[in-house]
C-alpha cells in the first residue's frame, strides 16, 4: 500500500471513487441532490478543483491500482477535507488512517494546525471512526444547501498562535456598491460555520457616495483587536489613491471599469479571476458584481456553498438574482 500526492493520470481513477462515494453516501437522498453532487465534485469540476492552488489531492495505490482518495482545501494553515472515500474491499484494513496520518505529516510541515471536515451527519458509523482517530465534533448544520444536516469535526495537530487563527478580510468601495451586503453576508456564513465573527464597518461622510470600508476578521477563539492594520485579502471596489497592505487577494479598482462595469479578483502570486461584464450581461445591473466576488471568495478560502442555506442569510429583495450570483462566482453548477 502506498499513500502520495495525486497525479493528473490519477483523475479517471478519483472520478470512479467520487461517483461510489456519492452515491453510497447520499443514497438517502434525492437523485436531484445526487446530481448536483456530481455536477460539482466529477468529471470537469473535479478536473478543475484539482488545478487550483489551495486544493490537495493523495489517493492510496495497491498494486498498481488506486483504492482511495483524500481531497481537501488548504487555506491560511487549516486543511478542510472535502472528501475521504476507500473502496468496499479495502476497509477495515488501515487505508483511511494511512491516508489521514501521511495528510497530517505532510501539511503539519508546511505550518498547518487543524484538520476539519464537514460529515454528512446521518453517517453516524464515519463520525465515531473518525472520533477514534483524533476528531472532535464542531459546530453542527441543522440545515445545508439541500435539506440535509452537516456535522462539523476536527483534529488540532499544532498549538496556533493568534497569526494562525485570525483571518483578516479588508473591504473597501464605494456607497451603493454592496460592500454592507458583501460584509454582512460573508460574515453570517463564517458565523453559522463556528467561527469567531468581527466586523467594523466606517463611513466617509465628507463627500456625497464616499467611501465605505468593512474590516471583517474571523478565528477560532474571540477576537482581542477588531481593526486590521494587514489584510489576508483586500477586496477594493472603489477608484482611490488610499492603499491597505494585503497578503494574498486583491480585487483591484483599476480592473473595475465603469464603462464595462469589469471585475477581477487577482492574487500577488498571479492568480486571475475574471468577472467581465457578466453582471451585466447575466444579472441585468452592475449591483451583482459584489455577490458575484462573494462566491469567489467563498470558493478561495475554502467554504463550500452547499454547506449552508444562503437563502436564508440574503434579504428577500432580489434574492434569487443574488443567490444565483454567488453561485457564478462560487462556480457553482446546479446540474450535469
Amino acid at each position: 500500500m502506498m499513500v502520495r500526492t495525486a497525479k493528473p493520470e490519477d483523475c479517471p481513477a478519483v472520478n470512479d471513487l467520487m461517483v461510489s462515494l456519492i452515491e453510497e453516501i447520499y443514497g438517502r437522498e434525492s437523485e436531484e441532490v445526487r446530481r448536483a453532487l456530481k455536477a460539482n465534485f466529477t468529471a470537469e469540476a473535479l478536473k478543475e478543483l484539482c488545478v487550483e492552488k489551495q486544493a490537495i489531492l493523495y489517493v492510496v495505490e495497491v498494486e498498481g491500482r488506486v483504492v482511495a482518495f483524500l481531497f481537501g482545501w488548504f487555506f491560511r494553515y487549516v486543511f478542510t477535507i472535502y472528501w475521504i472515500y476507500s473502496l468496499k474491499e479495502f476497509r477495515g484494513k488501515g487505508v483511511v488512517k494511512a491516508l489521514l496520518g501521511h495528510a497530517e505529516a505532510e501539511l503539519l510541515a508546511k505550518g498547518c494546525w487543524k484538520l476539519e471536515m464537514y460529515a454528512y451527519a446521518e453517517n453516524n458509523r464515519f463520525l465515531d471512526f473518525a472520533a477514534k482517530l483524533g476528531f472532535s465534533n464542531g459546530v453542527l448544520i441543522e440545515k445545508s444547501m439541500f435539506g440535509f444536516k452537516v456535522q462539523n469535526i476536527y483534529k488540532v495537530i499544532a498549538e496556533p498562535d493568534a497569526e494562525k487563527r485570525e483571518t483578516r478580510i479588508k473591504i473597501v468601495g464605494e456607497a451603493g456598491q454592496g460592500v454592507k451586503l458583501l460584509s454582512y453576508t460573508l460574515g453570517q456564513v463564517l458565523s453559522q460555520l463556528g467561527h469567531e465573527v468581527s466586523l467594523n464597518l466606517a463611513y466617509d461622510a465628507s463627500v456625497r457616495g464616499g467611501t465605505i470600508s468593512a474590516d471583517l476578521i474571523y478565528s477560532s477563539k474571540l477576537i482581542e483587536n477588531p481593526i486590521i492594520d494587514e489584510a489576508d485579502i483586500l477586496i477594493k471596489f472603489t477608484r482611490t489613491r488610499d492603499w491597505f497592505p494585503a497578503k494574498t487577494l486583491v480585487i483591484d479598482e483599476s480592473m473595475c471599469q465603469e464603462e464595462s462595469f469589469e471585475c477581477s479578483i487577482q492574487s500577488r502570486q498571479g492568480t486571475l479571476y475574471g468577472f467581465g461584464d457578466v453582471a451585466v450581461s447575466l444579472f441585468g445591473s452592475k449591483i451583482y458584481i459584489n455577490m458575484i466576488a462573494l462566491g469567489r471568495i467563498l470558493r478561495y478560502i475554502g467554504i463550500n456553498i452547499l454547506l449552508l442555506n444562503i437563502k436564508d442569510i440574503l434579504p428577500e429583495r432580489a434574492l434569487e438574482k443574488n443567490l444565483e450570483a454567488i453561485k457564478y462566482g462560487f462556480s457553482y453548477r446546479d446540474d450535469v
